[in-house]
């Protein structure tokens, strides 16, 4: 009977913090008006449309940071573990694992949210063009690579080295 009172004791504790944690993280969210993770939209830069812009710088990176995670967590996952492994394989000191733990959080921290304010920044410059104009983009960029890979096989085909 004692059992089943501390036990009783312990689910009403356990829900109590939970709703003291949970009430107190949702307050701070509504405070700082940072970003809920189910209301990111990755910013395309074909579409002026999901470009989503904060007055708050903080809130901005915090909501740049979730996008990156957002758009290719499973990819940094990857490199994650990689970079771990390839760490624990490596690292002949404790110094080693922190040189790879601090280039992970480096990637994590900077290089993700950057790539989100790049992709936003093409996305306002671009704002006015249409899918056609995107289109026709598209197909002059092949176009010359075709004709580059056409000059490179000419070149190699006539015999002539530079060296």
């Amino acid at each position: 009977m004692g059992i089943l009172i501390l036990l009783g004791i312990a689910v009403v504790a356990i829900f109590a913090f939970y709703c003291v944690t949970v009430g107190a993280f949702r307050l701070l969210i509504r405070l700082l008006g940072l970003p809920k993770y189910q209301d990111v939209i990755v910013p395309s830069k074909y579409d002026f449309k999901t470009v989503v812009e904060f007055d708050n710088p903080v809130a901005q990176y915090v909501y740049d940071l979730m996008a990156g995670f957002k758009h290719d967590t499973f990819t940094k996952l990857e490199l994650a573990g990689y970079f771990c492994f390839a760490g624990l394989f490596i690292a002949a000191s404790v110094k080693w694992v922190f040189v790879i733990l601090v280039a992970l959080l480096w990637y994590w921290l900077w290089l993700s949210p950057s790539a989100m304010r790049a992709a936003r920044w093409r996305a306002k410059t671009f704002k006015d063009c249409t899918a056609d104009d995107w289109h026709k983009t598209h197909l002059w960029a092949m176009e010359s690579e075709l004709r580059q890979q056409e000059i490179t096989s000419a070149i190699r085909q006539s015999g002539i080295h530079f060296h």
